[in-house]
């Protein structure tokens, strides 16, 4: 097979240019781009391209009204409403950087963020408000909050309301002449201590890509709808859910509350959706629903998988059941998304496919040398898309960023055909539900609840054959094993840190296996894992 044409970047480049306003010079102002499907709170709406256009300009004015300046950044801790749609296109038309950061975390995870990536404004739901507001006051950085609030309510005093200064705010500004290479967004991907580093991304990086990966790997055009089981603050679905199709002049479907499984069908029936883009624990969950067949899913296409291994027998019961394709892949905070895919007309069960054109790799040993064909090694993917470094943190940068490659935690091993074949993370994070948890953060969580004095946790395949925490504890002195202590623990856990790093399962032992030095030997407690009954598959919404 040939290569493709180069992808060719203008000099002069600003997001919200090539993803929003080129679809009005192509003639496709009226059409849908978002289909908003909310919850009781709000009512269900259509916008176009135009009006997206025309509000992102107004919340460019807000921003440079309160003193935003090319190259600030701008905190986002919005549902997957259009305010994020918004807000987003408004920070890069006023050459700020975009923080998406996850509204499933806790107020010291905010303070983290205000203090870590400086943002000058924070853009905030009114769901979220409630854990930022024990932090703001504290922000060192940050000189205006604003708040989208709901339905006739106003935003807390001493913050600006959303939907009142946009509103007095005119439909026409002047848009950023960024470069290519100014900073456009920052992509959290976690750390091995549990806090997040940003990566920084330029305004390059997310057009290559797109039209890389989305237009000339998996194809989409102007017809397709989307709908994504994760949400837009990860980068995965903030391109898969918003800046592909938007580049294509298609649809995407936004839903500001996590979905049950019926839901994700309903909606694909409702508004014609041709990709799900979505997580095997989410596919897992669909196959769950016993009447699907009930709903009318035939403009459905393709699922797009990423974020954690696809078990073989998943992809062929969902296959098998409903005739839709696959197309499992793999991508990174670092490398912006997906870089290795199976792709319509080319998928080979079990693997990830093949690499997309225009990116290369080499899978290396301990020692950095090349490994032999077939053989495992560590993947060091190169492309155009990567970021330039993690924000403040030179030395993790170093080891990570090579150039325009970089250096991951994931072993693979390429066949002859050239497919990748997953085979695990050569360090202790863990991926539950598509997301990377640190078995740190979780034992350090444990560690506060009065029964535990030491905890190790370790990733255990659940009945699906997804990856989930199983937590092995210590008890402390005074504390004797009792009926219910384990979903004790468990509640504990989900009540201190975001519920999807909580630990499936506690096992309580009367001694962990440690090192000659103290440490807690986490092989011999994957090994434990492997030898007592899977967690149950995961059940309710995604």
């Amino acid at each position: 097979m040939g290569q493709a044409e180069p992808i060719v970047i203008p000099d002069r480049l600003n997001m919200a240019t090539w993803f929003l306003d080129a679809r009005l010079d192509e003639g496709r102002g009226d059409q849908i781009a978002v289909h908003y499907h909310p919850g009781a709170d709000d009512e269900a709406r259509d916008l176009s391209y135009a009006q997206l256009v025309r509000s992102s300009h107004q919340v460019t004015n807000l921003l440079r009204e309160l003193g935003l300046r090319i190259e600030e950044r701008v905190l986002l801790l919005l549902l997957d409403t259009p305010e994020l749609v918004e807000t987003y296109f408004g920070v890069l038309r006023a050459g700020g950087v975009a923080v998406p950061a996850n509204t499933w975390l806790r107020s010291e995870d905010y303070a983290y963020y205000l203090e870590y990536a400086r943002p000058r404004i924070v853009v905030v739901d009114a769901a979220v408000w409630p854990k930022l507001a024990p932090v703001i006051a504290d922000a060192p950085h940050t000189d205006h909050v604003i708040v989208v609030a709901r339905g006739d309510a106003r935003a807390p005093e001493g913050t600006v309301d959303y939907h009142a200064a946009v509103a007095r705010q005119p439909d026409e500004a002047v848009t950023e002449p960024t470069y290519r290479d100014d900073f456009a967004t920052w992509l959290s991907s976690s750390g091995s201590t549990g806090k997040p580093k940003c990566v920084m991304h330029m305004h390059h990086d997310f057009v290559w890509n797109t039209v890389a990966y989305a237009q000339r790997t998996l194809g989409l055009t102007h017809r397709d709808v989307t709908l994504s089981a994760p949400k837009l603050f990860f980068g995965y679905a903030l391109a898969s859910n918003m800046l592909f199709p938007f580049s294509v002049g298609g649809r995407c479907v936004l839903t500001p509350h996590r979905l049950e499984p019926r839901e994700y069908l309903e909606l694909v029936e409702r508004y014609g959706v041709t990709q799900l883009v979505t997580v095997p624990t989410n596919i897992a969950k669909l196959m769950e629903v016993s009447d699907a067949d009930r709903f009318e899913l035939g403009s459905l296409h393709s699922l797009v998988s990423a974020g954690e291994a696809l078990p073989p027998r998943l992809y062929r019961d969902w296959k098998d059941r409903f005739g839709v394709e696959i197309y499992d892949g793999i991508g990174s905070a670092e490398m912006f998304h997906v870089y290795i895919t199976n792709r319509p007309g080319d998928v080979k069960e079990g693997s990830l496919g093949r690499i997309v054109d225009g990116y290369r790799y080499r899978l290396i040993n301990d020692d950095g040398n090349r490994v032999a064909p077939g053989e495992i090694g560590t993947l060091v993917i190169e492309g155009p898309s990567a970021g330039a470094g993690y924000w403040r943190m030179r030395d993790r940068s170093r080891e990570t960023f090579w150039g325009d490659a970089v250096k991951g935690g994931d072993k693979f091993y390429v066949d002859e055909d050239g497919y990748f074949w997953y085979c695990g993370r050569g360090d202790d994070m863990l991926k539950c539900s598509g997301v990377y948890v640190s078995p740190l953060e979780v034992e350090n969580c444990l560690l506060g609840h009065p029964a535990v004095h030491e905890a190790g946790v370790v990733g255990v395949r659940d009945a699906a054959g997804l990856e989930k925490a199983m937590a092995f504890v210590e008890l402390s002195e005074g504390h004797a094993r009792r009926e219910g202590l384990e979903d004790e623990i468990v509640a504990y856990a989900r009540e201190h840190i975001a519920a999807f790093k909580a630990p499936r399962v506690v096992v309580i032992l009367d001694e962990l296996p440690r090192t000659e030095t103290g440490k807690i030997r986490r092989a011999a407690l994957r090994e434990l894992a492997n030898t007592l009954p899977a967690p149950s598959a995961d059940k309710g919404g995604a």
